[in-house]
């Protein structure tokens, strides 16, 4: 959405100033940074900045200060305007720049607080951190000054100057990426206007089990304590239709993701060195995101003696380096995916919309007053922000929801007319300190120095996989998971009552964890992170175990591994999840009464599930995943009506419901109903059919999966011809699927074009971090008519990689431009 609004407010705009300019050459052109020579500016010593084949910068500090000064400064060179929308979209101040369709993502925004939440931390931050902070925001503002007259084109067609980068940006960000990685709140809406009116014990079939034969990142046993807690208890409590819709009105508005509902996710392993042929560690990491133009990760590699020598990936806009190696160990993320949100039902003062009860008493809830600036509005939009004790109240941020078709009024409602005030609480919302964590990791010299960083993460928790040059590997979960006084978190609770508050988070030893397992590896896939046994709900939200359970058969496939393997398996496009329901499917249809066309296109699924690969030039996946996708509306909205499956189809629960019910012999879903799992399969198979026929011949033979699933990178001002032919990149042929460690993740909602996968792929062999590799979706710069745009695309296509380069003899061997930057 956020991207239609985007298109639709800077087409005109651009081709008005190209035009008015006689082209776009000039202005593109004059944009392009400095990157070779010298360049006078506020550091105290001189800064060498190293530009790689690809346009990676090698930085080279004497003091910390310069080194993040100078990282900020050519973050600015290469992402200004991406750090521009981010941190306009993060704080609610798009509409300022864009127009009016902007302000109810300015007003969500706002309302979640992720501006909000850092700013009332920043108290906290670490100091050393927030000189850190403040030099990387001095070396962005040191780019803006220098290129006041020539800045990214971008900035030219929207017609203003960008205000100076400050610490709190970079803060902001943090805070957002834990809202795009920890939210679980469409399942609770869903379950909350669904449980007191339908079958409970039905809809409860549908979340997942982790059963015994299924992957899991560590066990109990490998722990060094055991956990004991209590029961949990679900109450019982109902939401209305209308204050579900208004908020998923307000997420859908947010959601960057092409279906809403559909979550992100990551791959990582780190294998011993018994298992691996130079005898050290092997560490992988690959982190599922949305992928547009430009990238969502930023390579850099920072040098300042004696303590910084790291290289890897961070977010543009914010100091340091979030994932990679530095030259004693490395790690990697993945989404633990806990339930880190809980929405309470407030109870509101009939006399005074501002207070809330708690445990039979009023009490005041904070008010904050917003003024909205509006490009072309006199006066700005004003809009009441509530806060109770628990968190926002988010049924104020648009106004009642009247057709899942139509657009919503631009309306914000005060709190006098919410008639069932729903409050977020977010481990977010808490004071945390991530950035101190990130620089602990990027300076750490083992696992106790590298534990002591992890211990200040708190959100987005993650899967963490660590590797040293001594031989240790680890595993540990990182991050707040709430302890519930009561529930599980499924369903919305009382507010009034302190019976379910949280009452701590997991504490640091408790938490998923093991160093040096005996079958040597550890590997993680957004899967169950521990055995059965654990005590403490974590998540209902874990992804399927197809591709845990795929990285773990590639692991144990060879007595010994190297660097190559481990970029074969971060693209390998083996359907595991295929391999498993096939039988089912195949029993299925070969008892329906087939047409010619459907007969042949069951041939063709039948001889691909023997061995299903998801490989661009086959034709098996287009029938497969069809069918897939089809079998979303047959099988569940028949037995939820429109109006619930509206909903449920805004959640994850129809992927977990789907593998339920295909693993069931007899399932629940479809018990006391004249419907079947077998007569689903059928229908949903020849709608497939139908629907391919149509878009592609009735033979298929000739369906090729690289022809209806494409990769393409959309950046937000692409999709109106001819902006395309400047911005976007692809589409290209692509092969995997959602189920594949080689993510190529598309919508259930818009099949097939891949909106979902790793941006940043790395591997690194402990041995030898020199030789470290890297690949990213599209290039270092996003600046137009820089070589290096999108200079990585091909080579992330293919699966290959490129060497990091660490080595300062190997940087220099490697350099093509250097930049000093001088004291003045």
């Amino acid at each position: 959405m956020l991207k239609k609004i985007l298109l639709v407010s800077l087409s005109v705009v651009l081709l008005l100033v190209l035009a008015a300019s006689g082209g776009s050459y000039y202005m593109v052109h004059r944009a392009l940074p400095t990157i070779e020579g010298e360049i006078i500016t506020s550091v105290d010593k001189p800064v060498r900045i190293v530009r790689d084949q690809y346009g990676v910068p090698h930085l080279y500090a004497e003091t910390e200060k310069d080194l993040f000064f100078a990282q900020g400064y050519v973050q600015a060179q290469d992402r200004m305007f991406q750090l521009e929308l981010s941190r306009r979209n993060i704080g609610g101040n798009l509409a300022e720049i864009m127009g009016e369709k902007m302000i109810k993502l300015d007003h969500f925004n706002r309302t979640i607080g992720f501006r909000r939440a850092a700013e009332e931390g920043m108290s906290k931050v670490n100091p050393e951190t927030m000189k850190a902070l403040q030099a990387f925001a001095d070396g962005v503002n040191a780019y803006l000054e220098d290129h006041a007259d020539s800045l990214p084109v971008e900035y030219t067609m929207l017609g203003f100057k960008p205000e100076p980068w400050t610490p709190l940006d970079s803060l902001s960000i943090g805070k957002y990426m834990a809202w795009e990685l920890g939210t679980n709140m469409r399942t609770e809406l869903f379950m909350g206007v669904a449980l007191p009116k339908l079958d409970e014990d039905k809809l409860l079939s549908l979340l997942y089990q982790y059963d015994q034969v299924h992957p899991t990142i560590v066990k109990q046993s490998e722990m060094e304590k055991a956990i004991e807690v209590s029961e949990e208890e679900r109450p019982k409590v109902a939401l209305s239709k209308e204050t579900v819709d208004s908020i998923l009105v307000a997420l859908d508005l947010a959601d960057q993701k092409a279906l809403p509902g559909e979550g992100l996710g990551s791959n990582n392993w780190v294998i011993s060195g018994k298992k691996t042929e130079s005898g050290k560690p092997l560490l992988a990491n690959d982190m599922h995101l949305g992928l547009s133009a430009p990238s969502t990760f930023y390579q850099n590699h920072l040098v300042l003696p004696g303590k910084y020598n790291v290289t890897g990936a961070i977010f543009p806009g914010v100091p340091g380096v979030i994932v990679g190696h530095n030259d004693k160990v490395a790690w990697g993320f993945t989404n633990l995916a806990p339930d880190v949100q809980d929405l309470f039902i407030e109870k509101p003062n009939p006399a005074n919309p501002h207070q809330f009860e708690y445990d039979g008493k009023w009490y005041d809830a904070k008010v904050i007053q917003e003024e909205i600036k509006v490009k072309g509005q006199a006066e700005p939009v004003k809009a009441e922000i509530v806060i109770s004790r628990h968190g926002p109240i988010i049924t104020n941020m648009l106004d009642s929801y009247v057709s899942k078709d139509q657009e919503p009024a631009q309306t914000i409602r005060t709190a006098e007319e919410v008639t069932q005030p729903l409050a977020l609480r977010w481990t977010a919302h808490d004071t945390t300190d991530e950035i101190t964590a990130m620089l602990g990791f990027d300076k750490a010299n083992n696992y106790k120095e590298f534990e002591a960083a992890m211990k200040l993460f708190q959100a987005p928790a993650q899967n963490v996989v660590y590797a040293d040059v001594e031989g240790n590997i680890a595993y540990h979960a990182m991050g707040s998971v709430p302890i519930r006084a009561k529930g599980d978190g499924l369903s919305p609770v009382p507010g009034w009552t302190s019976e379910y508050e949280w009452t701590g988070y997991i504490a640091w030893d408790e938490l998923p964890h093991a160093i040096n397992p005996e079958k040597g590896y550890f590997a993680s896939a957004n899967n169950k992170p521990v055995d059965g046994d654990y005590p403490y709900h974590l998540s209902y939200d874990y992804d399927l175990p197809y591709r845990a359970t795929r990285i773990g058969q590639m692991i144990e496939e060879k007595d010994k591994l190297n660097l190559e393997d481990m970029e074969r398996m971060q693209t390998d496009w083996l359907n595991l999840q295929a391999k498993q329901h096939g039988p089912v499917f195949i029993s299925a249809l070969q008892a329906a009464d087939l047409t010619e066309t459907e007969q042949k296109a069951f041939e063709v699924l039948k001889a691909w599930l023997s061995n299903p690969l998801d490989e661009p030039d086959l034709a098996g996946p287009v029938v497969y995943h069809a069918m897939y996708i089809k079998m979303y509306t047959r099988f569940f909205e028949p037995h939820l009506t429109e109006e619930f499956f509206y909903h449920f189809n805004r959640t994850a629960m129809p992927n977990y419901g789907l593998e339920v019910i295909l693993r069931d012999s007899n399932p629940k879903w479809f018990q006391g109903t004249d419907d079947s799992k077998e007569k689903a399969i059928v229908d949903s198979f020849k709608q497939a059919v139908a629907w391919m026929a149509e878009e592609h011949g009735k033979n298929p033979d000739k369906w090729k999966w690289g022809k209806v699933h494409t990769f393409s990178l959309s950046h937000p001002l692409g999709s109106i011809k001819p902006l395309n032919l400047l911005y976007n990149i692809g589409p290209y042929e692509y092969g995997g699927s959602n189920g594949t460690v080689g993510m190529a993740g598309f919508s259930r909602g818009k099949p097939f074009n891949i909106v979902l996968g790793a941006p940043w792929r790395f591997v690194v062999d402990m041995n030898d971090v020199n030789g470290a590799k890297d690949a990213l979706t599209m290039g270092a710069s996003a600046q137009l008519g820089s070589d290096h745009y999108q200079d990585q695309t091909e080579m992330w296509l293919e699966g290959r990689y490129k060497t990091m380069h660490f080595t300062s003899a190997d940087v220099e061997a490697n350099g093509e431009r250097t930049l000093i930057l001088q004291p003045e």
